[in-house]
């Protein structure tokens, strides 16, 4: 079983080994859950920097391919929320 812990305990080093239930863990800096990276100090900066750095490439991706193309701007306009609001909303 590939189990660990988080500690937000000061007392707690990483890459320590705690027993819990008879079974024994790691204790571990950050972790994914669900996609969402989460860091023992509740900080959420570096999941921010991911979405944004997906943002950014996702914008770059449409302003080459739909942008500058010849869809006429009432078509890029309907594609807006087909593209960009569930990058920006949902980091998808």
């Amino acid at each position: 079983m590939n189990t660990k812990i988080q500690s937000t305990a000061a007392s707690s080093p990483r890459g320590t080994v705690m027993p819990v239930a008879g079974d024994n863990v790691e204790v571990v800096e950050s972790f994914t859950y669900l996609g969402v990276d989460i860091h023992n100090t509740g900080s959420g900066e570096l999941d921010i920097r991911k979405y944004i750095a997906t943002v950014r490439y996702c914008m770059a991706s449409l302003d080459h391919n739909i942008w500058h193309s010849c869809i006429i701007l009432p078509i890029n306009v309907r594609l807006y929320p087909i593209f960009i609001l569930p990058v920006i909303l949902y980091g998808a």
